[in-house]
């Protein structure tokens, strides 16, 4: 795991822990706010209910009977306690229940009453004792746009009003003040997403210190992983070549057999399997910049595809190239050579006998980035599974594979390149024709 890919893999792991303090901290605090929106919702209807109750007043003492007061904290029948509402226990747990048992409720209670005829429809009477700012044409006035509603109870700015039927049979309106508890509401609202964003930057600043310790455990066995390919890769190469020269020698002595040759092939096999291990451990530590230059990429890719003609050839196949002169990019020409190798070799492997093989290479103008694309005709690509096809070792049709002598690490390899370039490596495939496209940034 190359010094990117550390730092990718700490953005990554504090991006998805911030993101998840974040939905709870909003889960909380949104719990937070409708609960306290619903608990004084309750309280400021039973207030309203009360004083409808009372015919749009409030008594001077509140100290009702049981079975008119809507404030009483217990209601027995027969020896037992009736339980209370659930925001009722709220309210207690919480300290907001109890201020309306109060002496002074009366007089802090700001509301005024507004009395139609239920079928007028006519103002019948308007009581606005309780409401100093509020005169009787404005109580009106104000009434009106409510009556409008269809709600019967529900919040209007700062006010909360109820409709309901006096004992008189007229409809009754009461429209209460209720400023400071909206101010609380938002107060509470304000301070919840203060608190969230606080934590959000303290969280950011907490997980960006401890993300290399988290990480620790990957970047040790991403080490260790390459550690034993390159050793493993090392230690093969002796028995390998002992293999190779006890069976030549037996070829020399007694002459070519089946067995002989097969044993050959497979070495072969196992030494390219080795360079192709080695390759793709080099292939991400090589992640300097330090290294990239301004270069002619338009002349690496045709040289690197006329290396594969003589190939194509043999295999009866059309190699056609779309690569405009004189396109540049800051690159390490090492890498783009490799890239469009392992694009053609897999092309001319895979592609069907007297098909076609187009290479493009474009740059989309006003854009710091480059565009390769590598085609060719696949007929029994209609049905395979490309989400796969850069996953190391995977191999889609494992007899094709074999017989093409492919390890299922080349594409692996080529997309390590392209993501070291910000890229990324995608396949697709369209009537007959595999395309193959990278996108590398500057």
């Amino acid at each position: 795991m190359d010094e990117r890919a550390i730092t990718k893999l700490k953005r990554k792991f504090v991006t998805v822990a911030a993101l998840s303090f974040m939905v709870v901290m909003i889960f909380i605090a949104g719990l937070i706010y409708v609960g306290n929106l619903w608990i004084v919702s309750s309280e400021i209807n039973e207030v309203l209910t009360y004083i409808i109750d009372n015919d749009g007043e409030l008594p001077e003492k509140n100290t009702t009977s049981s079975q008119n007061s809507t404030f009483e904290k217990l209601q027995k029948s027969d020896g037992k306690e009736d339980k209370k509402p659930v925001y009722e226990v709220l309210s207690d747990f919480f300290g907001l229940q109890g201020t309306y048992d109060t002496p002074e409720f009366v007089y802090s209670t700001r509301f005024f009453s507004v009395i139609y005829n239920s079928k007028s429809k006519d103002v019948v009477e308007v009581k606005t004792t309780h409401m100093a700012s509020v005169d009787n044409a404005d109580a009106v006035s104000l009434a009106g746009r409510i009556q409008k509603r269809r709600l019967n109870f529900g919040r209007y700015g700062d006010y909360y009003y109820k409709k309901s039927t006096a004992s008189s049979g007229d409809t009754i309106l009461v429209v209460m003040d209720c400023t400071s508890q909206v101010s609380l509401s938002k107060r509470i609202l304000f301070l919840s997403l203060i608190l969230i964003g606080f934590g959000m930057v303290l969280s950011s600043i907490v997980l960006r210190a401890l993300s290399s310790r988290i990480v620790a455990p990957e970047v040790r066995n991403s080490e260790n992983q390459k550690r034993f390919i390159t050793n493993a890769s090392h230690e093969l190469k002796t028995p390998l070549a002992v293999i190779r020269a006890n069976t030549e020698l037996t070829e020399a002595l007694s002459g070519e057999t089946e067995w002989t040759q097969a044993t050959l092939r497979q070495v072969d096999r196992l030494q390219g399997l080795i360079q192709n291990l080695v390759l793709i451990t080099r292939a991400q530590e090589q992640d300097s910049k330090d290294s990239r230059v301004d270069m002619d990429i338009s002349a690496a890719a045709r040289e690197t595809v006329e290396t594969f003609l003589p190939v194509a050839s043999q295999e009866g196949l059309k190699v056609t190239m779309d690569i405009p002169d004189g396109l540049h990019m800051t690159a390490e020409g090492g890498q783009i050579r490799q890239l469009v190798s392992l694009f053609v070799d897999n092309a001319i492997k895979y592609c069907d006998p007297q098909g076609e093989i187009l290479i493009k290479i474009s740059q989309p103008k006003r854009e710091k980035y480059t565009i390769f694309q590598f085609s060719n005709n696949y007929a029994a690509g209609k049905n395979v599974n490309y989400i796969r096809f850069f996953d190391r070792f995977y191999r889609e049709d494992k007899s094709h594979n074999t017989d093409k002598g492919g390890y299922g690490i080349g594409l692996s390899i080529a997309e390590t390149i392209v993501e070291q370039y910000h890229g990324r490596a995608e396949v697709g495939w369209k009537d007959g024709i595999i395309t193959f496209t990278c996108r590398l940034y500057e």
